[in-house]
């Protein structure tokens, strides 16, 4: 009787890592082993841990390193200074997990922060979005923290994009819409439409990622529970003054994709109330009245209080900010004219 032929075994595909966390770092020393340890000490463990050391001139590519060497499901990718959207890029590039979670390198987790994002039950074209606490320097003796109002919400493939543009805006208006680092995307959604940070913005390049990729989505899931902890740094980008032609810049780019079918008028009139204020912010921080940067910022708050009327339907004015927004905008820049919008911005503080 001949021997049977030996059957092929049917090629099994490994499960894919459930999450690639990335986390931009440069000089961050101070704070990288407490962020570190904080992500390896998750309660679910099947994730892996991508830390991109951008140039950085301190201990922390050597902190990177040791970790690595310790823990296998540390990778570690050392690069010259690019920025913290080249280093995000390159995290991508590297991912191999089913979604990607970014977290800064002086933040630090609660050990359910995955397994919060991972039960969610989201897929590809879906986002989950966290609450967090966030950290102030002590004053007064005191500690300064503070937890966002993030409300729980579910809304369902079935349920669809409009539902889901309904729960952006109530994110947006609390300020918790465009960071990367609260939130959990789909890797195959971000492979599928070529997502990638913009390394030529060196502000709100975050915010523009998330834009980006919240056109598409179908689901979402948001927890009022908070399992990540922002830590104030004074100096960082995100406190530094901002550079008005880059400010004016990024949200042009980011009223441009509101603009686009994808996003509800609530979302329009919102970016265009918190551009209003950060205009308003850095005319102020302005060295003289008479600068070019003032008039330029001044003409721009002119043009974006003209669209945030536009947007501006009674059922978006929900709060006394809303109210006061609009009365100072009126006030500032109704009149049209740059000079007399620089004068009460900048002389009556408005």
């Amino acid at each position: 009787m001949k021997n049977r032929p030996d059957i092929e075994k049917p090629h099994i595909r490994p499960k894919p890592m459930q999450v690639s966390v990335i986390v931009p770092v440069y000089k961050a020393e101070k704070y990288l082993e407490a962020c570190i340890e904080s992500i390896l000490c998750q309660t679910m463990p099947d994730f892996e841990l991508l830390l991109v050391d951008d140039g950085s001139p301190d201990r922390s590519g050597a902190i990177c390193d040791r970790y690595a060497a310790r823990d296998g499901r540390v990778r570690v990718f050392h690069g010259s200074n690019r920025g913290v959207s080249r280093a995000r890029n390159t995290g991508l590039d590297q991912a191999r997990g089913e979604f990607v979670v970014f977290v800064d390198a002086d933040d630090t987790l609660a050990p359910d922060h995955l397994e919060q994002f991972c039960n969610s039950g989201i897929g590809e074209d879906g986002i989950v979005f966290t609450n967090l606490i966030e950290e102030r320097p002590p004053h007064g003796g005191r500690e300064r923290v503070r937890q966002y109002p993030v409300p729980d919400r579910r809304i369902t493939p079935q349920q669809g994009h409009a539902a889901c543009m309904v729960v952006l805006a109530e994110l947006l208006r609390i300020r918790c819409f465009g960071w990367t680092w609260n939130k959990m995307f789909s890797r195959a959604t971000i492979k599928r439409l070529g997502l990638r940070f913009d390394e030529t913005l060196s502000y709100a390049e975050d915010e523009v990622f998330t834009a980006r990729y919240c056109c598409h989505i179908t689901h979402l899931v948001s927890h009022s529970h908070p399992t990540y902890r922002y830590r104030f740094v004074a100096g960082s980008l995100l406190h530094r003054p901002i550079d008005p032609e880059v400010l004016i810049r990024t949200r042009t780019l980011l009223d441009g994709i509101y603009a686009t079918e994808y996003y509800n008028d609530e979302m329009r009139y919102l970016t265009c109330r918190l551009f209003f204020s950060r205009l308003r912010r850095e005319l102020r921080r302005c060295a003289s009245s008479e600068s070019p940067q003032a008039d330029l910022l001044a003409r721009t708050m002119i043009d974006n209080w003209q669209r945030l009327r536009r947007y501006a339907r009674p059922e978006y004015r929900r709060s006394f900010y809303d109210r006061k927004i609009l009365l100072l905008g009126w006030l500032a820049c109704g009149g049209g004219k740059p000079r007399r919008t620089i004068r009460l911005v900048r002389g009556l503080h408005l």
